[in-house]
């Protein structure tokens, strides 16, 4: 069922696009916390497995069998229905985007810039938000799980995330500025491109390239610092498990492929976050066009 027409200043942020698109986002973040529930389980219900089958039992394996056969049911139906769901999304507020412009008569530059700004801000919502939610699940599962594992190991997560989120914390004002300066020139690229002067063009894909550079270093610099906390967490869990607490096959299986999808997850999160801070730029700069 299709929403009423909001009013024409309606600003493009996180916190409209859902409140005005609540239900068909609630549906598909609803399907995601079903399917990661059910992945969050997958590592605990193979290590009873492997442990079953060592006993002599085949329950646990059947078990393990049927929440994989309902996970792929899951995951199937929340792409399925995520793909129509965001595709009207984009298609209702970039016609409302693109009726304000008019309205205004904006430039077509102005116009192409905003629709594009528009399918980032779609994109978070299908790509970046499952994702950033799916990472969070999985962590904290994973610090849950391991906690009935391993609490040792537990509390060595839960350092660990606070440490990546101290690197990122730290270089906020950064990614917000390199985001800024890549908006800048992706805004004014129509109009420059329309003077037809090689020196003007030359120039503003000369500055753009060069704020990407400085993003994509800035990204380089905070992926291998946070790469490298997880991956001292799982050499430190391989001792733990094995050299400290001599747990089961089964429970060091279990414990480390948590560990991994920690490692994973807390790796992943900051992505998220940059993408967070770089469409909510772009709100402000609709926003500051609108008043």
């Amino acid at each position: 069922m299709t929403s009423p027409s909001p009013p024409a200043a309606e600003t493009l942020t996180h916190g409209n696009i859902f409140k005005r698109y609540r239900l068909t986002i609630s549906v598909t973040l609803i399907l995601l916390l079903f399917e990661n529930a059910l992945e969050v389980l997958i590592p605990f219900l193979m290590g009873r497995a492997i442990d079953g089958l060592i006993g002599g039992s085949m329950a646990p394996l059947w078990q393990f069998t049927g929440v994989i056969f309902v996970l792929l049911a899951a995951g199937i139906g929340r792409r399925v229905y995520d793909t129509r769901a965001y595709g009207r999304i984009f298609r209702e507020a970039a016609g409302r985007t693109v009726e304000r412009e008019i309205s205004k008569d904006a430039p077509t530059s102005r116009m192409t810039a905003r629709v594009n700004f528009v399918h980032e801000f779609t994109q978070f919502f299908e790509l970046m938000l499952p994702m950033g939610l799916t990472a969070s699940i999985t962590l904290l599962g994973a610090i849950i799980m391991l906690a009935i594992i391993s609490p040792l190991l537990s509390a060595l997560t839960v350092t660990t995330a606070v440490i990546v989120a101290t690197i990122f914390f730290v270089c906020r004002e950064r990614i917000e500025r390199f985001n800024k300066g890549v908006n800048d020139e992706m805004e004014r690229q129509v109009d420059v491109l329309e003077t037809r002067k090689a020196g003007k063009i030359n120039n503003h894909l000369a500055a753009l390239v060069r704020w990407r550079i400085r993003l994509s270093d800035l990204e380089a610099a905070t992926y291998g610092a946070s790469y490298f906390v997880a991956l001292s967490l799982l050499a430190g869990a391989i001792y733990v498990l094995i050299a400290v607490e001599e747990k089961s096959i089964g429970e060091a299986f279990a414990a480390l492929t948590y560990v991994l999808q920690f490692t994973d997850a807390v790796v992943m999160l900051p992505y998220t976050y940059q993408e967070f801070i770089r469409t909510s730029e772009i709100s402000g700069r609709l926003e500051r066009d609108q008043t």
